[in-house]
């Protein structure tokens, strides 16, 4: 699995997958719907595109463990610095804070 090597791409495509993250919430109402629809959907894909990076059912076998810890490891990798950057700029992102409730 490669890392992207087109920064601009790479980030058009994360900012249209949370635009259309964030009209499917308006449709469906549940933020954490939408959340585990693309988790799920992200697990799909990745899967996809480790099979067809493989030679044949083998190699893709033989590949499970490694990408399996690789993409695991991206993901909690990128969720941590999420959630920090979530936690340093709470009152900029989440609007509906309350002004009275202390920062932990």
């Amino acid at each position: 699995m490669n890392q992207p090597h087109d920064e601009d791409t790479f980030w058009n495509l994360v900012d249209e997958f949370i635009e259309n993250a964030n009209q499917a919430v308006d449709q469906a109402g549940d933020p954490a719907l939408v959340s585990a629809a693309l988790l799920q959907a992200c697990s799909r894909f990745s899967a996809f595109v480790v099979a067809t990076s493989s030679l044949d059912r083998k190699e893709y076998t033989d590949e499970i463990p490694s990408a399996l810890s690789f993409l695991s490891g991206q993901f909690r990798e990128q969720l941590a610095a999420d959630l920090e950057d979530y936690r340093e700029h709470y009152k900029v992102y989440i609007a509906n804070e309350r002004p009275d409730e202390p920062l932990h």
